[in-house]
């Protein structure tokens, strides 16, 4: 199980790397790579303020949206979907933290950037047991409006 969850999970990631880089442009200006860095300590903070606003604020809102969360089985496809998602996690949250450990690491190509990370993620629920895990993110941002969204967020608890 855990083969099978490493080699999708590299998979995966080589797959989001790969599609960025062949859609991509030249290579990225400072102030874009800070702004995506500046994107992703948002989406981190709007987690641990279980404030779907905020997260509304950082999304594409659109069909194109994908996103994996850790306690999460498969891919929510859309946005619609995604935003559900969020307001169930909320809802069931007490607390959510992510404490970055490794990362951003950031690259932009023209309007298309990508970035991986490694963090503490830890949260309590209502209902059900705590969760603490190194989670590994791997996400693709377009900038739109002049402004850096999410359209992709896959996040795997890592083995420990």
């Amino acid at each position: 199980m855990i083969m099978n969850m490493s080699h999708s999970f590299r998979f995966t990631s080589a797959s989001v790397i790969a599609t960025c880089c062949l859609l991509s442009g030249g290579p990225g200006r400072a102030d874009d790579i800070a702004e995506v860095k500046a994107t992703i300590a948002a989406f981190h903070q709007a987690l641990a303020a279980l404030d779907i606003a905020k997260i509304d604020a950082l999304w594409a809102h659109d069909d194109t949206v994908m996103d994996k969360e850790p306690l999460a089985k498969s891919t929510t496809l859309g946005w619609s979907g995604t935003r559900k998602n969020f307001e169930g996690l909320f809802a069931a949250a007490s607390t959510i933290s992510v404490k970055p450990s490794e990362g951003p690491n950031v690259q932009v190509r023209g309007d298309i950037a990508y970035s991986t990370g490694v963090g503490l993620s830890e949260a309590t629920f209502k209902t059900f047991p705590a969760f603490s895990a190194d989670v590994y993110e791997a996400d693709v941002f377009e900038k739109r409006d002049g402004k850096w969204v999410y359209v992709v967020h896959a996040a795997y608890a890592l083995p420990k």
